[in-house]
């Protein structure tokens, strides 16, 4: 194994250094607890540790129990010759190459920083739906990083990044296609839309809360853009003007599904679901830890207990919300704002009260679930 020869090696260079330490001609490592004591996998791994810090951090993982036995073996032989015929029984395979889509993603891209997902795997499906073309569908709770996630995807893929709020119109119409204007120099004439320009370039396109949509129209102009008929459809006449799309255009778009999004819808529509070949990703808040690891990332001076006391402040108040006691749940999003508030100078407690009582107002005299929270906030300065 390519570790032993290293250590092997490794002793020859530091004879002078290290002759107290290490019998070069037996490979005896003097400790400084009793040296009656035989080797085992664990005594040789922490020798290899003292001698070689440099690059124990990197193998200890990697290196098979049952290679540290025999090395240890070899220790307790006393053998001079006996690593050398080791090394020579163990021949070194080849790595095997993933030559996947996949496989090559795993071995390109690193895992974003600023985001962080349970299974890593997530992050390269998403890579391959990407680079194949396939739509996706992300859904979750507000604030989990639906969005933040597709800008991070866009710049990923080196695609221009364009954003379209299913929630922000009373024309759809107008905000896929384009609209009719009118100046006394020119007349009547139309302008296309952002959408039109976006669809016809190396573009990410994100379809941004598409429960939002109140009216259904957007769903139904998208319907032969999301499909395999790749068009946009101008108007409703037969002979309509068409725009093609880009055969590099991708587009991912975002939902909010539950019992506390107003105004949205509680599901999609089959057909529409059909035209993500990508696959729907259902994201969730994310556990403490990683919770904890993403804050410190976008709020690099937050001091470590205070992002850990957050965290903990989340998890209790979505444990309410699991449970019913609650009808909205504390977002990633609100986390990230507590912690730059606790950066500039505010309180942890008065940054949770500032942040997140206003999710929880009292109606109709009932305070129930303010209380509940507020005692979930008052818990963290203990």
């Amino acid at each position: 194994m390519s570790f032993l020869r290293e250590t092997y090696k490794k002793r020859l260079e530091i004879e002078k250094t290290m002759s107290e330490k290490v019998d070069l001609e037996t490979g005896r490592y003097e400790r400084e607890e009793d040296t009656t004591d035989e080797w085992d996998r664990y005594s040789v791994r922490e020798m290899y540790r003292e001698l070689f810090p440099d690059t124990y951090d990197e193998l200890r993982y990697e290196v098979m129990m049952d290679t540290w036995d025999e090395l240890a073996n070899f220790m307790n032989n006393n053998s001079h010759g006996g690593i050398e015929e080791l090394m020579r029984d163990k021949k070194e395979e080849e790595p095997k190459l993933d030559n996947s889509i996949i496989g090559k993603l795993k071995s390109s891209v690193k895992v974003p920083e600023e985001f962080k997902f349970n299974d890593k795997m997530t992050f390269y499906t998403m890579l391959r739906n990407i680079f194949r073309g396939k739509n996706i569908l992300v859904t979750g709770p507000s604030g989990c990083g639906k969005s933040s996630l597709g800008k991070i995807l866009a710049d990923i893929t080196n695609k221009e990044f364009y954003a379209f709020n299913f929630g922000d119109t009373m024309n759809p119409s107008a905000k896929l296609l384009g609209d009719t204007k009118f100046d006394k120099d020119s007349g009547t004439w139309f302008q296309p839309s952002r959408f039109v320009s976006a669809i016809q370039n190396n573009s990410f396109v994100m379809l941004d809360e598409v429960t939002r949509d109140r009216t259904g129209d957007l769903g139904n102009i998208l319907m032969p853009v999301l499909d395999g008929q790749k068009y946009l459809a101008l108007d409703e006449s037969d002979k309509a003007d068409t725009v093609e799309i880009n055969s590099d255009a991708f587009f991912y778009a975002t939902a909010n599904i539950g019992r506390e999004y107003l105004g949205a819808s509680h599901d999609l529509d089959r057909a529409w679901k059909d035209r993500f070949t990508g696959g729907i990703y259902e994201l969730d808040y994310l556990p403490q830890s990683k919770e904890m690891e993403l804050i410190r990332v976008r709020v690099p001076k937050i001091d470590e207990d205070d992002a850990r006391r957050i965290t903990e402040f989340t998890k209790k108040v979505r444990d309410l919300y699991k449970a019913e006691e609650l009808n909205v749940a504390v977002s990633t999003r609100m986390a990230i704002s507590t912690a730059e508030l606790v950066v500039d100078g505010m309180t942890l407690l008065d940054a949770l009260k500032h942040t997140c009582l206003p999710f929880y107002p009292v109606q109709g005299g009932d305070d129930t679930e303010r209380v509940r929270v507020l005692q979930a906030i008052q818990s963290m300065g203990e």
